[in-house]
């Protein structure tokens, strides 16, 4: 990889698909990283991991833009997104930040512009996201929500929620060396992979404008079922004892939060929505 001020700046982009992701959305979002509005002498590599079999719709989609892309690496069955993630960081080149992107989100024109300007003047942050733009389809309902305000706040109230928001996050290519790549031992991969970062020493931050369009599907609340919630309370509690040992009373949050989920759904969507996600 190249550093950061030796050459041309080189980005990678890394996004994966799989055979529930939506057509139409998947376009939407890997358009908007290839239409980034970037600084002049900026190179923009987009690696693309498929998680299994596609189907017509979406194969017909990949093919239709794979010729813009620098990488796409397929697996021949589903093996979750921490797998395909790893797989496209092994074969990471001489990049010197790392850009996320999720299959059904929309990254503004001025998102990548704004994050390298701002890591390039903040060298002692090593991740930063930004604000996003939640977009609800089935209530048509759209919010600003915000995290965590400068590192300190970041790592006091990692307990409570993520600092950043993994589909709007541009880290430093060592980051994920320090990190050995994301943590394949939950569903939550991205928590698992913000507490080990956490415990690394590295650096959070966030920009308070909101940079991408966050898309809760349909199938948004299905997806959050009680396997996917009980993965979430022991990557919370495991990440809580790497920072803060066993007397803490930040368990309470997470325990707190899997009730949550285990409640009817109106329920959730109503803790879903309360101020505190809002950044508030």
């Amino acid at each position: 990889m190249n550093t950061e001020n030796s050459g041309p700046l080189v980005v990678a982009t890394l996004m994966s698909v799989y055979g529930r992701d939506d057509a139409k959305a998947f376009t939407a979002a890997i358009k908007s990283v290839l239409d980034q509005d970037l600084p002049s002498g900026v190179v923009s590599n987009v690696y693309l991991g498929i998680d299994g079999p596609l189907p017509p719709t979406l194969q017909a989609a990949v093919a239709a833009i794979e010729s813009q892309l620098f990488l796409v690496h397929r697996n021949a069955k589903n093996q979750g997104l921490a797998h395909v993630l790893n797989a496209l960081i092994e074969r990471l080149q001489r990049e010197a930040f790392v850009f996320r992107m999720d299959a059904d989100d929309v990254s503004l024109p001025q998102r990548y512009r704004r994050q390298l300007s701002y890591l390039q003047a903040h060298p002692e942050i090593d991740i930063l996201g930004t604000a996003i733009t939640e977009s609800d389809e089935t209530t048509g309902r759209q919010r600003v929500i915000r995290f965590a305000a400068g590192p300190a706040e970041a790592l006091a109230r990692m307990h409570w929620r993520v600092p950043v928001a993994h589909p709007t996050v541009c880290m430093r290519a060592r980051v994920l060396t320090l990190a050995g790549g994301y943590p394949v031992e939950s569903t939550n991969e991205d928590v698992a992979l913000w507490f080990r970062c956490a415990d690394l020493g590295l650096r959070f931050d966030n920009l308070p404008e909101p940079l991408l369009v966050f898309r809760v599907g349909t199938d948004f609340w299905r997806r959050r079922g009680l396997r996917k919630a009980l993965s979430e309370l022991m990557c919370y509690l495991r990440g809580i004892h790497r920072l803060h040992g066993w007397f803490t009373p930040a368990y309470g949050v997470p325990v707190l939060r899997f009730c949550l989920r285990l409640m009817p759904t109106h329920v959730s969507r109503w803790a879903y929505s309360l101020a505190w996600r809002r950044g508030s």
